[in-house]
């Protein structure tokens, strides 16, 4: 392809796919991206230069090819472990899941779109990669008694049990994201209202209900077990126990730890927010209530717990169908010797039975 001169001038000073991605994030951060959006982006486009820079070369953004692109996801799809150099995980054998792949492709679609609007690029470079299709795959929230054994798994008569089950509480019974959690502020939580503030995607604020249990526990926590912070201005509510900020990583040891002791190795705080969802709606709870609870733009997100509600309850009924508890023998006793036909039973006056 022919580059028009002002473009060949430009390429001179052309930032390092590097710099690029220091501009990227940062532009998203003044727009008011989290910055856990922003950790997962550098994340997964970190590991996309250092493939594309194997060689130790630095590459300019004029250079990235979509045939780069391609390589790479085909590098993911190839390869035979997972967890390289994570902070809590052995790497292990296996390939990464269609759902790890499909993250990459989208951030690495955000960051070529965003190359092209800014004019670093001519053209949307990675716009034609396409995302692995995803097997649809039905999420298992927690069974009433999985809620119980999370919940009696947690020693209540220590400083460290105190805040961990309320926590676990709150996850339960609010169906808020890990990031909010962290982000929860003292000034947030009204216990007279028996509600609190949270800063959602985008930085959306929306007020979520508290219910009695979680705000016990919650009020215990601050009583009795919610450490001097450190830096006096620290108004998290979650702190560790040296009292720093808690951190996304803390609270995800306490239930991989929780996930060991219980049996329970799907036990994750993501897990307890589709299982409030779940638990709402079969309570009783409707599908905008609870739109407006998770914070969720659209009711399609929302209904996609409808659908688990729904199997939560076919499951109830084979469990309870109170004809099949009768214990009825449904075995068939021989083939009767003749039928009557739909056209051959008697006259029925309907009208004058309405009358009756």
């Amino acid at each position: 392809m022919k580059m028009r001169p002002e473009f060949i001038r430009k390429e001179i000073t052309m930032p390092s796919i590097e710099q690029a991605l220091d501009y990227y994030l940062a532009t998203l951060t003044i727009e008011g991206k989290s910055p856990e959006y922003t950790t997962w982006l550098r994340k997964r486009l970190k590991d996309f230069i250092a493939f594309r820079q194997s060689d130790g070369t630095s590459v300019k953004i004029s250079q990235v090819t979509l045939e780069d692109g391609r390589a790479f996801i085909k590098y993911l799809m190839e390869r035979k472990t997972r967890y390289p150099k994570h902070k809590h995980r052995d790497e292990a054998n296996g390939g990464l899941a269609m759902t790890t792949i499909h993250d990459y492709v989208r951030a690495m679609r955000s960051f070529s779109s965003w190359l092209h609007r800014e004019g670093h690029t001519e053209e949307d470079t990675f716009i034609d990669i396409k995302p692995p299709h995803l097997p649809k795959v039905l999420i298992q929230p927690l069974t009433e008694s999985e809620i119980r054994n999370v919940l009696l798994a947690i020693p209540r008569d220590t400083l460290e049990g105190i805040r961990n089950y309320a926590i676990t509480l709150i996850f339960l019974d609010s169906g808020i994201r890990l990031s909010e959690l962290i982000g929860l502020k003292l000034s947030d939580v009204s216990f007279g209202k028996g509600e609190f503030k949270v800063f959602g995607k985008g930085s959306k604020e929306r007020l979520v209900p508290l219910g009695e249990a979680a705000r016990r526990a919650m009020i215990r926590y601050i009583e009795q077990a919610r450490p001097d912070p450190v830096k006096p201005n620290d108004e998290q509510v979650f702190l560790t126990m040296a009292g720093y900020k808690i951190s996304k990583d803390s609270v995800e040891k306490i239930f991989q730890r929780l996930a060991k002791r219980t049996n329970i190795p799907r036990l994750q705080p993501h897990l307890l927010s589709h299982t409030f969802a779940v638990r709402y709606l079969i309570n009783g709870g409707d599908v905008f209530s609870l739109q407006k609870i998770l914070g969720h733009e659209s009711l399609e997100m929302t209904r996609h717990y409808v659908e688990l509600a729904n199997t939560d309850v076919k499951k109830k009924h084979q469990q309870f169908s109170p004809m099949d508890n009768l214990g009825l023998d449904m075995q068939r006793r021989g083939r009767p010797t003749s039928r009557r036909s739909v056209t051959n039973l008697p006259n029925i006056n309907f009208h004058k039975i309405s009358k009756m």
